[in-house]
């Protein structure tokens, strides 16, 4: 991380920056108070918001806070419509510089990346590593016993990939701020820009609030400008894979892979302030537990807990006579499971002919 970048301001409060701002932020919203609100004297809105992130009068609305429980609790902070704009104007301009700091297998919140990239990079790369020679093979064997000497020799090679899976705990709120501004004062030297990203997020403390865009972009900065180079660089792992704060690596060896868990556990804790809530070392053959799916070199399959939430939800709805909501869950959940080996399962649900 060298090059800093000056006279961002400019181009965060341009009008047409401010526009495409305006327009993402609205997706979804036009029916809530805060977009009909802002709706009325939207250009007047715009350009006071504008004035104030250029000026360094920029101050945050109080956020709307609630929590969830899918599928565990969490603290959302919904932010008002005014301050999500000014939030989407920032972002737009300094996310694309964080991004090119970080290494292709960061997969969270990337153009281009997201949770299906990565497990197809993480499927492709066990298949390679599995993968028998088949010049190995005599050449006397039939087609059919060639076959099977291929299949054997993939399993054989499985049992002895193993996988190391990590978790943080309280990711979001365990993140440092002075050691994020560190990292954002290292690609950013504007200080009008800085002035407005302090607005957003103090420099004391520790945490980022869950629900804004900033969160995002900066949670996803702070192991991957650090964890990630840590990785690849010092330890040299080259089979990799991280969303956010889940992470997976690859290795030969179970011996191996409590070396690199050691490392990047005492790096991370040392470095970041950040400690595992839970890990695992274990074959590949037992499949790999990632971004909602159990993967293996030659199939995948959707997590228990993903289809225990789903039957659950499917049988409320029906069983409410709620076809709104029913509909929109089960559009929303069949392209997740459509990514799967999961054609049994969405025909023990029923939902055979949404499938087509």
């Amino acid at each position: 991380m060298t090059k800093r970048y000056r006279n961002l301001i400019q181009k965060i409060t341009a009008p047409s920056t401010m526009q495409m701002a305006y327009r993402l932020t609205a997706r979804g919203k036009r029916l809530t108070p805060g977009y009909l609100a802002f709706k009325e004297f939207d250009a007047l809105n715009l350009a006071a918001i504008a004035a104030d992130m250029a000026g360094g009068d920029y101050r945050p609305g109080v956020p709307n806070e609630f929590y969830v429980f899918d599928p565990k609790r969490r603290l959302i902070s919904a932010l008002p419509f005014r301050d999500r704009v000014a939030q989407q104007a920032l972002c737009l301009v300094i996310a694309p510089i964080f991004d090119r700091a970080l290494l292709p297998r960061s997969f969270a919140c990337r153009p281009g990346k997201g949770t299906h990239a990565g497990v197809k990079l993480l499927q492709s790369d066990l298949r390679r590593l599995c993968q028998s020679d088949a010049s190995r093979m005599e050449p006397a064997l039939g087609l059919a016993e060639g076959k099977t000497r291929v299949l054997d020799d993939a399993s054989r090679r499985a049992r002895r990939l193993y996988f190391l899976k990590t978790d943080f705990s309280r990711y979001f709120a365990s993140i440092e701020r002075p050691v994020l501004w560190r990292l954002i004062e290292a690609k950013i030297s504007c200080a009008a820009t800085l002035r407005l990203i302090e607005a957003m997020v103090p420099r004391a403390g520790i945490g980022l609030p869950i629900g804004s865009l900033t969160s995002q972009i900066f949670a996803n900065l702070y192991t991957g400008a650090t964890l990630d180079r840590h990785l690849q660089q010092t330890l040299g792992e080259d089979y990799w894979y991280r969303y956010m704060d889940d992470l997976v690596v690859l290795g030969e060896s179970s011996e191996h892979l409590r070396r690199v868990k050691a490392s990047i556990e005492e790096f991370s804790r040392a470095r970041l302030g950040l400690r595992f809530s839970k890990w695992q070392i274990a074959p590949v053959s037992r499949g790999i537990n990632f971004l909602g799916y159990r993967i293996w070199p030659d199939h995948k399959l959707l997590r228990r807990d993903s289809v225990v939430r789903a039957r659950r939800k499917i049988a409320a709805y029906r069983a409410a006579g709620d076809d709104e909501r029913l509909t929109k869950f089960c559009a929303a959940w069949l392209g997740h499971a459509r990514f799967a080996d999961s054609r049994n399962l969405i025909r023990s649900l029923g939902l055979t002919e949404a499938a087509e």
